[in-house]
């Protein structure tokens, strides 16, 4: 009552008659070292050994010789049978609540680097196996009565749970949906206490930016509410509460650090498979693949298994991709063209063309930097150059400020516009922008005038859909480029 009685389980009238039965015993594996896969093994031994001693002096259960003959049995397998085996002869009526966190986190990393290693520690033989067969054994024998185990993808899934009878993955039961992050109520009361405690009442405009970078997640495909990520939301809320106003940077440097995880995902597959999920994710802000909810390392690693892994890192979710996370993406993006194409972005060229975007409205240095970054392109990486590809590049160098939040092929009622560029709350700037694209081949060249003229025809109709009161705040433009030796900008 005094730790859960706010809670609806903290009620007298809603406890079960197995309150207070349990012996807990945890087990957290993400302390594990994984740079190094000879050294993975001592450390899960460790953490086993560690864990079981700490349960065995808390709760008193052994006396020194019996608890000595268990610490020096041998590795985390035989650990952690012979610790059970003892339990059951000493302490028969004793029931085991086994808590597992990040059972996966090791196995994870291993995965994304070798899999024939992952399927030396995950296969019929392998440690990981034996260390969960070992936890089946004794849920049989009675001294485990309940276990429950929280990792982030369900790639050795199979492994923890074969052979048992009843193992059910709750991962993306609707009712568990609200446990990964904060929903829009209980975000909202948190800026409105956070702003009243620093004097300032920006609740609504707090709340429009959020829900501009962060707007939500899904984890379920039944209708859900949304979730804002926790620890955005949290980063927003410290700087709201020491500077009172909203933070000039939006997305959180941790979070950010994430294209690793993207990178470890991708590089598993073929270089054209992957560059097809980044287009696609960047570009259309979602992409459509079934979700798989248990993995066969013994399987072909497709598209399939790379979004959904994409998906279990948080890095997408039931609907489209948020704002704050497609920055990630970009981010991998601009790692890898700068990796291959030999090039670095310039930072100085990129903040003064965002400067010239806000200050005069205008996109001839964005444009030129855009033009300076494909003369640096090989004549082999234009051979299969699009607009999709120009489009990538402004969007590199465009969300790679908070000043501007980027859409890519926005819906407007007369088709989806190329770019729109709307300014953020940090953002002084009069204007917003709605830029048409075209790149045009050598050998294209001579129907230069018709592609301007539909080019100007298409940016007039998304321009004409937009609601008569946007449209003042609006610069609209046309922007060719023909071939990498130069480019038009014509302002509609």
């Amino acid at each position: 009552g005094e730790l859960f009685g706010e809670y609806y389980i903290g009620q007298p009238e809603n406890t079960t008659e197995l309150r207070n039965s349990y012996h807990i015993l945890r087990f957290d594996f993400s302390g594990i070292r994984t740079d190094d896969s000879a050294v993975i093994f001592d450390n899960f031994s460790a953490e086993v050994k560690g864990s079981a001693e700490l349960f065995l002096r808390e709760n008193n259960l052994l006396d020194e010789e019996h608890l000595k003959d268990v610490m020096n049995s041998g590795d985390a397998v035989t650990i952690f049978r012979t610790m059970l085996y003892k339990i059951k002869a000493f302490h028969p009526e004793l029931k085991i609540y086994l808590l597992i966190d990040e059972y996966d986190h090791f196995t994870n990393e291993i995965f994304s680097f070798s899999r024939e290693k992952f399927a030396e520690m995950v296969s019929g033989n392998g440690w990981v196996r034996k260390f969960y067969e070992v936890a089946k054994q004794f849920i049989g024998l009675g001294v485990i009565d309940r276990f429950f185990a929280t990792g982030v993808t369900p790639v050795t899934l199979d492994s923890m749970t074969s052979g048992f009878n009843v193992a059910q993955n709750i991962s993306l039961f609707p009712e568990f949906n609200n446990l990964a992050g904060f929903t829009e109520k209980e975000l909202s009361q948190l800026i409105t206490d956070t702003s009243e405690s620093v004097n300032t009442g920006n609740v609504a405009e707090y709340m429009n930016d959020i829900r501009l970078w962060y707007n939500g997640s899904r984890f379920s495909s039944v209708p859900a509410d949304k979730l804002y990520n926790p620890q955005m939301v949290i980063t927003f809320l410290s700087k709201l509460y020491r500077e009172g106003k909203s933070p000039e940077e939006m997305t959180d440097v941790n979070v950010l650090s994430d294209y690793k995880k993207i990178s470890a995902v991708l590089n598993l597959l073929p270089p054209d498979v992957a560059d097809e999920i980044i287009n696609t994710v960047t570009l259309n802000d979602s992409i459509t693949e079934r979700l798989t909810v248990q993995f066969n390392f013994e399987l072909p690693y497709g598209k399939t298994e790379a979004v959904s892994l994409l998906y279990y890192n948080g890095l997408l979710s039931i609907d489209s991709v948020r704002f704050g996370i497609k920055t990630i993406y970009w981010e991998y993006f601009r790692y890898l063209f700068e990796k291959r194409n030999n090039l670095r972005f310039d930072t100085g060229k990129t903040d003064q063309a965002i400067f010239q975007l806000s200050s005069e409205s205008s996109i001839d240095k964005l444009t030129g930097y855009v033009a300076e970054v494909m003369r640096g392109l090989s004549n082999r990486d234009l051979q299969n150059f699009s607009e999709k590809s120009l489009k990538m590049i402004f969007m590199t160098i465009l969300t790679g400020t908070n000043a501007y939040y980027v859409q890519s092929e926005a819906e407007t009622k007369s088709g989806y516009a190329d770019l729109i560029i709307r300014r953020t709350g940090i953002n002084p700037g009069r204007h917003d922008f709605l830029i048409e694209l075209k790149y045009v081949k050598k050998g294209d060249q001579k129907n230069l005038e018709a592609i301007k003229e539909s080019g100007l025809n298409q940016l007039s109709g998304y321009f004409s859909s937009m609601p008569e009161h946007e449209r003042a705040n609006y610069r609209a433009f046309l922007v060719i480029f023909t071939d990498k030796s130069g480019f038009e900008i014509t302002q509609l």
